[in-house]
């Protein structure tokens, strides 16, 4: 019986300094999301094309020595068992839903404080999960489908799809979620990689259920190297869905030292119809994968 595993990690730390208006600066040392996983697989049989695949990923605190979640147990990230074969791939457990997967990385500061998260619904990771993904058809398009157990009295469960696209030129994405803790949302994610550089795109439509309120956002990203070990960000991400006109601006730059090891800043600017909302962060930090 073939079989394979990897353990991984990341640790992410920075220097922050916030600045809120009539609220003065404070800084801070923030855990960016790092977090510490075993992945692997075994075939079932030596000729068997299908294969036990799974995945336990926790998050970890290097700056205050705890990584808890809302339950107030060590905070589980993507974790589950699942089966792969030709016919695709269908696991249980925790995971992120296929709209936050469909965003393709255009969002250049996931897990860190400019993160979409400030200003789009969506960016769910659910237990009680169970998820299959279609094979590739013509080497480049596949299928995504989620169904996630619903606490509430309703019983009516969450779902989540995506239609996929991963060809030579460029990715793109739509999604859909269907009640997802209250919302229904709808997303259009577009990355095209040229010449040493990505720019990313994506629009989304939220629909709140209990008022019918609609809203939608916007998110433009581009990344460029500028040598061997650098690259320069920018992003902007604008939608009123958490905060009233709210418009996230960040440039920033990264600095590859050795090989898993970066240096990362980057300048960050929230405004928004409501000041107390408002804020500028200034950043500097380290990231480790391994």
């Amino acid at each position: 019986m073939k079989a394979s595993y990897d353990y991984y990690g990341r640790i992410t730390v920075d220097y922050q300094s916030l600045s809120r208006t009539n609220a003065g600066t404070k800084t801070d040392i923030a855990n960016n999301e790092s977090r510490l996983g075993l992945k692997g697989n075994f075939a079932l049989g030596n000729k068997s094309e299908t294969k036990i695949i799974y995945q336990i990923e926790y998050g970890i605190d290097p700056v205050d020595g705890k990584a808890r979640g809302d339950d107030g147990t060590l905070k589980k990230r993507d974790t589950y068992l699942g089966v792969q074969n030709k016919l695709g791939t269908i696991f249980v457990g925790t995971h992120d839903s296929a709209l936050k997967k469909a965003q393709l990385k255009v969002d250049l500061f996931n897990n860190l404080a400019p993160d979409i998260k400030n200003v789009l619904h969506g960016e769910n990771r659910l237990d009680d999960f169970i998820g299959y993904i279609t094979p590739k058809f013509q080497g480049a398009f596949s299928a995504t489908f989620n169904s996630i157990k619903n606490s509430s009295s309703s019983g009516k469960k969450f779902k989540s799809y995506s239609l996929n696209y991963s060809g030579n030129r460029f990715l793109a994405a739509f999604a859909i979620d269907e009640g997802m803790k209250g919302y229904d949302s709808s997303r259009l994610s577009f990355l095209y990689p040229f010449e040493g550089s990505k720019l990313g795109f994506i629009y989304q439509e939220t629909k709140e259920l209990s008022s019918g309120m609609k809203k939608n956002g916007g998110v433009l990203s581009f990344i460029t190297n500028i040598n061997s070990k650098g690259r320069i960000k920018f992003q902007y991400a604008v939608s009123s869905m958490k905060i009233d006109s709210g418009k996230h601006s960040t440039i920033g730059y990264d600095h590859q030292l050795i090989q898993g090891l970066r240096i990362f800043t980057f300048y960050s600017v929230l405004n928004s119809r409501v000041t107390s909302k408002e804020k500028n962060i200034f950043s500097i930090g380290l990231e480790y994968n391994f």
